[in-house]
Order: C-alpha cells, then sequence, then structure tokens
C-alpha cells in the first residue's frame, strides 16, 4: 500500500513539473515576444528577423512546437521577406499581420488558411 501511494504522489510530482516546464517555455516565448515586437514596429530590427527568431523560441519550446504556430510565423517570414523586398505594401503586410495576431493563441489550422488566403490576395494586389 505504500509503494503504491509513493508511486502515485511521485507520478503527480512529475506531472506537476512537465506542466510547469510548459508553462514556463510558453512564458518565456510571450516575454520574448512583448520585449521584441515594438522593436520590429520601431523598424530596429527587421520584421523577417523577428519572425525567425520567434520561430527559434517556439521551436525550441516542446509544448508549442508542433502546433499550427509554428506553420502561422512561416506564413509571416515569407511575408515579411515580400514586405522587405518590396513585393508586398504595408497595407498587405499589415492585413496578413492583422490575421496572424487575430488568431495567435488559437491552435487552429483554419486560421493559417486565412492567412494564406491574405498573403496570396495582397501579392496580387
Amino acid at each position: 500500500m505504500e509503494t503504491r501511494t509513493a508511486a502515485a504522489v511521485l507520478a503527480l510530482s512529475l506531472s506537476g513539473c512537465a506542466i510547469f516546464s510548459e508553462t514556463y517555455g510558453i512564458q518565456e516565448v510571450d516575454n520574448w515576444v512583448r520585449s521584441n515586437e515594438p522593436l520590429a514596429e520601431a523598424g530596429k530590427m527587421k520584421w523577417s528577423d523577428f519572425y525567425a527568431r520567434y520561430l527559434e523560441k517556439v521551436s525550441a519550446t516542446p509544448v508549442i512546437s508542433q502546433s499550427p504556430v509554428v506553420e502561422r510565423l512561416g506564413i509571416m517570414i515569407t511575408a515579411s521577406l515580400f514586405y522587405e523586398r518590396g513585393r508586398l505594401d504595408k497595407a498587405g503586410f499589415d492585413s496578413v499581420q492583422r490575421i496572424v495576431r487575430t488568431y495567435q493563441t488559437i491552435d487552429d489550422p483554419a486560421a493559417n488558411m486565412l492567412a494564406r488566403n491574405a498573403l496570396v490576395q495582397a501579392l496580387e494586389h
């Protein structure tokens, strides 16, 4: 009986550590974004660099590294490179970014489809 209790306590402790670790990883990414996004908005960091680093941070965080967020960041890297090279105007870039920000915390592949469609539409104009 004591062995079962000890095993149960150990299992709960380990799952608690995993949850804390996941939460900490997500919080670390969120803090990085809050600190660095204003730099990109002010022109002190290229948007493509911001999104590439953001993708690195997300990819290093196991709980979100396989989510649709990764694809969304890839879409933003593409959009920002097109914007920086003049293939996409500011309004087009802003429209893609607005969709990505709106669905930032939602793990829904449909949000990625909306962002891809906005990018294609912006490139066609």
